[in-house]
């Protein structure tokens, strides 16, 4: 007499089980009767590849590369103000006693590193709102905006225009209406639906 062996597979995510298995190690889709498969390994191949890149459309790669942007505007910025590291040390060094105020002759490197930062910001909030990211998209672009308004008044404090008492308070009102306003629209932003 032949005895052939059923191979079993789970009906949710076709991983091959040992024919007493009562739960999928891998989905957790309770087994009932052995299923065999209906189709080779091929289809259970492309089931696999399919998940695969189910899982890789659902992962936002773009943090990883608003950090090599990040990367990127620090070294420009030292390409374009090499002694900006120096200045930097010598400010950081003068809190012994609590925050010192802004040198003016820093002004110009930080509005360039802000501008380049909010500006990436934005190009970020358009690809993750045309790839159907729309709350986190608009979230991304309020904080370029706020960016921008950042540089904006550092470049403006660096030209004597704001008094460097001033430039604390309006910094953190930037900041705080960004926040405000990327909360509201993480709220109310229509999702699509993913089905």
């Amino acid at each position: 007499m032949l005895v052939v062996a059923l191979t079993v597979y789970c009906p949710k995510c076709g991983k091959e089980l040992p024919d007493d298995a009562a739960f999928c190690d891998r989905c957790g889709q309770k087994i009932g009767d052995p299923v065999a498969p209906s189709d080779g390994w091929e289809s259970r191949w492309e089931r696999r590849m399919d998940r695969r890149f189910e899982r890789f459309n659902r992962q936002d790669y773009l943090d990883g590369v608003g950090f090599g942007v990040f990367l990127i505007g620090v070294a420009w910025v030292y390409l374009q103000y090499p002694w900006v590291w120096g200045e930097l040390t010598v400010w950081f060094r003068s809190w012994v006693n609590g925050p010192n105020t802004l040198p003016p002759i820093l002004a110009e490197p930080i509005f360039l590193f802000f501008t380049i930062m909010g500006g990436w910001s934005i190009v970020e909030g358009a690809i993750r709102m045309v790839s159907g990211r729309f709350a986190k998209g608009l979230g991304n672009i309020v904080g370029g905006v706020g960016g921008l308004a950042i540089a904006y008044m550092i470049r403006l404090y660096g030209q004597g225009a704001i008094r460097s008492g001033d430039l604390l308070p309006y910094f953190i009102m930037i900041i705080g209406a960004t926040i405000i306003l990327s909360a509201v629209i993480g709220v109310f932003t229509w999702q699509p639906r993913r089905d």
